[in-house]
């Protein structure tokens, strides 16, 4: 969340990437509570991953949930993220959850991101009017139904028509609408439908295929027409009203931070945890892991999330979700 820091903290994320250090506590808290989704969207990262279908169980979540609160000496990390290759909406108990969540961290965000297919309306807005949802990250690739990307449907356009009327009587609630950069006239038609929800946000996401290992069911844009297409896209939303930020764009100091795409910008201050306990620098490194928060503590991790960075080289070469340019070259 470094659009969001302060100066001090975005000092403090500068240093601690050029020393290869991490922040403790961890500043930035991601949970996967589910790997099962319906949707069988032919960019998913699941099927190359090998990653099967599960629940976080209740008895797991509750132990990671104390494991951060007593790292954090009672108190919580800035933001929690409901997240990860899975639809939390297929989680049976994600109420429950996330009000689990609320309750011990009363001074935390709580951002729960979807696509919007299934969706519960009635819970969800009864979630936002308990103050338990401060955003909702909404995935949409464009108005098209079908094809390979997070596609559209009618069920998606009624739930966004929802929204719209929810953030009506619920101003304080925050939408942030993620699009993949897929095509020019994807990004922008995700744009205006954003606005059309009464979004705060678009955040525009770069296609990354490297986990299809050469094999990729999509192409994306080449670099300078993603550029492009991120510079028209901005200019839109800022019209619109909305904010408009994209990962693969931040200053040269935090290009200097990452090395020039050597380290990853998430490295120092976040991590995932997947659903069952275990500790992950993302999403992508299910194997790759400095813990298990359902039997550690906290602070038990730092050591293995330090040694991380001397392991990026090789582990996060194809990979460029949040590098300044693409992976492989300038292309």
């Amino acid at each position: 969340m470094y659009f969001e820091a302060t100066l001090a903290e975005k000092a403090r994320k500068f240093f601690r990437l050029v020393l290869g250090r991490a922040a403790y506590p961890p500043r930035d808290i991601t949970i996967e509570i589910t790997t099962r989704c319906g949707r069988g969207c032919a960019v998913c990262f699941r099927g190359p991953l090998g990653v099967a279908p599960a629940d976080m169980p209740r008895e797991t979540f509750l132990k990671v949930l104390a494991a951060v609160r007593e790292g954090y000496g009672g108190g919580g990390p800035r933001y929690l993220n409901f997240v990860g290759l899975g639809e939390p909406f297929c989680h049976p108990q994600l109420a429950e959850f996330l009000r689990l969540a609320a309750e011990r961290f009363p001074g935390t965000e709580l951002n729960l991101s979807t696509g919007l297919v299934p969706f519960d309306r009635e819970g969800f807005a009864a979630l936002v009017r308990g103050r338990v949802i401060n955003r909702l990250s909404v995935s949409l690739d464009g108005p098209e139904p079908g094809g390979n990307f997070h596609s559209f449907s009618e069920e998606a356009r009624a739930n966004l028509e929802f929204l719209a009327g929810l953030k009506k009587s619920e101003p304080g609630f925050k939408i942030r609408v993620q699009t993949l950069i897929t095509s020019r006239a994807a990004v922008l038609a995700a744009a205006r439908l954003a606005a059309g929800a009464g979004a705060d946000e678009l955040q525009l996401m770069r296609v990354d295929l490297h986990a299809f290992a050469g094999t990729p069911p999509v192409t994306r844009p080449g670099f300078a027409e993603e550029r492009s297409i991120v510079a028209e896209a901005s200019a839109l939303a800022a019209s619109l009203g909305l904010r408009c930020r994209n990962n693969n764009a931040y200053n040269f100091f935090m290009d200097l931070a990452s090395g020039f795409d050597r380290r990853c910008l998430i490295s120092d201050d976040h991590i995932f945890v997947n659903a069952q306990g275990d500790a992950l620098p993302c999403f992508f490194l299910r194997d790759v892991k400095s813990g298990n928060l359902a039997s550690q503590p906290l602070a038990a991790l730092t050591a293995g999330r330090e040694k991380f960075y001397g392991r990026q080289a090789g582990l996060c070469r194809a990979c460029d979700i949040y590098k300044r340019r693409h992976a492989g070259g300038p292309a």
